[in-house]
């Protein structure tokens, strides 16, 4: 039998609970307190080894290596310190052992990060980038699923590819009825961000007719990465939609001059 709808369900409802010094550094950032919230962020080790990896990777290009967790967090301002707390809980899902996806995880979540503050502040500004940062960091979050999903079944679903030309993410929503950008929402629902972030990122399957912008961009820019040689894996879980394009021009323009 292949994966149902009971399985991603089964699998959400063991997805880890925020530990406790990051759900505290959370609800600093939430009031506001920047510093309290780095301070929270140091107590926990493994979180603050998380932070700086990412902040002092190749995809940041700091001048200087940081690793004061204030310094940090005052650097990166509210909604991107926010952003890196939640890369760090979809770093929790990474699976231990790679069934269907042969790619470098981190490299992949750093980027998707990266490339989504870059276009956003492109197509539209600083600002609303900053309202929607958590969602870049969510997003890797349903690749870690997905390959969980399919890898349980892995026999089934070989059998399955070879006897079909099908898609690994046609085979999750036919099975499921859930789309790749359907399990970031319900993960964004866990982790507590509000029901307008995880409608965007449900939206961002763009199966119909585009109706939003931001939704858009997070399927375009998702589609780019994965359809790059290290990422090329992925590539099968997401159906393009070409319509996505008319309401990202400024998006869309920057990608054909930097490719």
């Amino acid at each position: 039998m292949l994966i149902s709808k009971n399985d991603i369900i089964k699998y959400l409802k063991n997805v880890p609970p925020v530990p406790k010094n990051v759900k505290k550094a959370l609800e600093y950032l939430k009031n506001g307190d920047l510093k309290n919230a780095a301070i929270e962020a140091q107590n926990d080790l493994v979180l603050k080894k998380r932070i700086e990896d990412v902040v002092n990777s190749a995809y940041y290009a700091l001048p200087n290596k940081v690793n004061d967790m204030v310094q940090l967090f005052a650097m990166l301002g509210m909604e991107k310190s926010k952003s890196l707390i939640y890369s760090y809980l979809v770093s929790l899902l990474e699976p231990k052992e790679w069934q269907i996806f042969n790619i470098n995880f981190f490299d992949f979540q750093v980027m998707f990060m990266s490339e989504f503050e870059k276009y956003m502040t492109i197509e539209f500004d600083t600002k609303t980038y900053k309202k929607y940062a958590d969602i870049g960091a969510i997003i890797p979050a349903s690749v870690c699923v997905c390959d969980s999903l399919l890898g349980a079944k892995k026999e089934n679903v070989e059998l399955l590819t070879s006897n079909a030309p099908l898609e690994y993410g046609t085979i999750i929503k036919r099975m499921t009825g859930i789309s790749l950008f359907g399990i970031a929402a319900k993960i964004a629902k866990i982790w507590g961000l509000d029901e307008e972030k995880a409608e965007i990122l449900k939206n961002a399957e763009c199966s119909n007719k585009c109706l939003d912008k931001i939704p858009a961009l997070i399927h375009l820019v998702f589609f780019m990465i994965v359809s790059k040689k290290q990422f090329l894996d992925l590539n099968s879980l997401i159906e393009f939609n070409p319509e996505c394009i008319d309401l990202i021009p400024k998006t869309y323009e920057r990608i054909i001059n930097d490719s």
